[in-house]
């Protein structure tokens, strides 16, 4: 596994603060746990200028690409950025008033209001606080970031198979899991279960400990807890401050691995606040990119043609009707492999192999515009909730508080056999779906929710997937002239840091390639 980050071109926890293992007198440490992998490449690598006399053609204006294409140019490379859409950023695509989503089947107009807060982020939607290199990328290009609310315990969690049907307050279930584990290990300790492992100070300390962990009282039981909230807190203008909610029992709770494993997403290290986003949509981030490689990005140019030659690659794509050659010491391909599939090459058995097996998550999202009732009713702001229903979750906007309008994501499929069946839906069908769906967390969403709009990315054109699903393996290599990138390449599929990472390895690579010929 560790040879495999390394590969890829990422610093794992082990290895991304080096390497201290020599003790000051040069005596070697015996290891004290797995082996390291080396830190993952990044800029600052690579000699300055390694790149003059030399040409690379960047295939494909993601993240990966438009990185690839900045760092390059900065090492001295002629770079080409050769993008088939209209526009840059690949999966990161913000939805505004007046926008259409194409898919392979359909078009959809984006009929929001006008209005800076009412847009809607069709793909990557939150940036982890240690993504390093991406946030590094919005300060020295002056993209605005704000907090991304991932975790908000007023938000709900619904299983229709339980409490009826009706949608749990998080806070409500997070208090009560939490007393009752609590007060299940208090009684172990004092029934001496766990004589062998506490001492007598020991006992007396963790049993402190899981009073103010599960809130309970001084016989160390669990009734109940002010964490979880007062009756109505919920819904605006409550006047039940103080009650006490009767406490979920411990069955209930864990009857189904809906509600433990929901409320435990966020433990995840790349889910954990802070998350942040950009201001205003998170397009300003490839768009700050692209105006750094303006001069080297050309737009609406499909490549139909990637071949090797003796001295380099050369790459055909199509230039307002008409065929261009592009002949490079080098190719950076940041295609998705569902992309890159179905164009001409001659790539090596192996490479062509894995193109042609890769998969890819066929996530959906729907979002709507409506009035913030969630604010202004339940006070939500921002936030998800879970549902077992096929929507999954429901989003609240993290920016625009206060706002008359808002833009709800009224469901994220993140793939799997619903993904299939909503991306196979026509677009008025996955409305309907989700309103009738999201009902049962909200049930007047039907009646004021309009304005829909959804994206199935594995039906959207030069995408063909939402992140790569499976283990590369031949793409982590060069192919002749060629080395490839891209999010579905590195050990942070589906986030941008990954692509940014996976555009380093290249890089990399190709450095080294040029090192070794001077």
């Amino acid at each position: 596994m560790l040879r495999a980050m390394a590969a890829m071109g990422v610093a794992s926890s082990l290895g991304a603060c080096g390497d201290s293992s020599a003790s000051t007198a040069g005596i070697p440490r015996p290891p004290s746990g797995p082996p390291r992998s080396p830190p993952s490449p990044r800029p600052g690598d690579w000699p300055a200028g390694i790149g003059n006399g030399r040409r690379v053609v960047v295939i494909g204006a993601g993240i990966a690409g438009l990185v690839a294409t900045l760092e390059l140019r900065r090492l001295g490379y002629a770079c080409t950025l050769l993008e088939a859409a209209d526009r840059a950023g690949g999966r990161v695509r913000t939805l505004r008033a007046g926008d259409a989503l194409v898919e392979t089947d359909s078009v959809q107009p984006c009929l929001f209001d006008l209005h800076e807060n009412l847009y809607f982020n069709a793909g990557p939607s939150r940036i982890p606080h240690h993504h390093e290199f991406l946030l590094g990328y919005c300060r020295e290009f002056g993209v605005a970031l704000e907090t991304f609310v991932n975790d908000n315990r007023a938000t709900w969690l619904q299983r229709q198979a339980q409490f009826g049907g009706a949608p749990q307050v998080a806070r409500r279930i997070d208090a009560d899991t939490r007393g009752h584990i609590a007060a299940l290990l208090s009684t172990a300790i004092d029934r001496n279960a766990l004589d062998a492992e506490l001492s007598a100070t020991d006992r007396t300390r963790v049993l402190a400990m899981l009073r103010q962990f599960g809130d309970l009282d001084a016989s160390s039981a669990y009734a109940g807890s002010h964490r979880a909230g007062f009756p109505g807190q919920e819904d605006a203008g409550s006047r039940e401050r103080g009650t006490l909610l009767p406490a979920r029992d411990l069955q209930e709770l864990i009857a189904d691995t809906f509600w433990t494993a929901r409320r435990a997403f966020t433990d995840g290290l790349d889910q954990q606040p802070v998350m942040l986003q950009a201001v205003g949509g998170m397009d300003r981030i490839p768009n700050a990119l692209a105006a750094q490689v303006a001069t080297e990005l050309v737009l609406n140019a499909p490549v139909t043609e990637l071949r090797k030659t003796a001295s380099g690659v050369r790459v055909v794509y199509e230039n307002m009707g008409s065929a261009v050659a592009l002949d490079a010491d080098h190719g950076v391909c940041c295609l998705p492999a569902s992309v890159l599939t179905g164009i001409p090459n001659d790539f090596d058995a192996a490479h062509r192999a894995e193109i042609g097996g890769f998969a890819y998550a066929p996530a959906v999202r729907i979002a709507f515009q409506a009035p913030r009732f969630w604010e202004r009713e339940h006070n939500l702001y921002g936030g998800i909730a879970w549902t077992d229903q096929d929507i999954t979750q429901v989003w609240y906007p993290s920016h625009g508080f206060g706002d008359e309008q808002g833009i709800l994501l009224g469901a994220y499929l993140f793939g799997g056999a619903a993904g299939e069946a909503f991306t196979n839906h026509t677009p008025p069908q996955r409305l309907d779906a989700t309103l009738a769906q999201a009902a049962a967390l909200h049930p007047g969403l039907p009646g004021v929710a309009a304005r829909g709009i959804s994206v199935a990315w594995n039906k959207v054109p030069w995408q063909l997937g939402a992140w790569g699903l499976s283990t590369p393996s031949a793409l982590l290599s060069a192919d002749g002239g060629y080395v490839f990138a891209g999010e579905h390449l590195s050990i942070l599929p589906a986030w941008q840091e990954g692509a940014i990472l996976s555009a380093y390895r290249a890089i990399d690579s190709v450095v080294a390639r040029d090192s070794q010929a001077t």
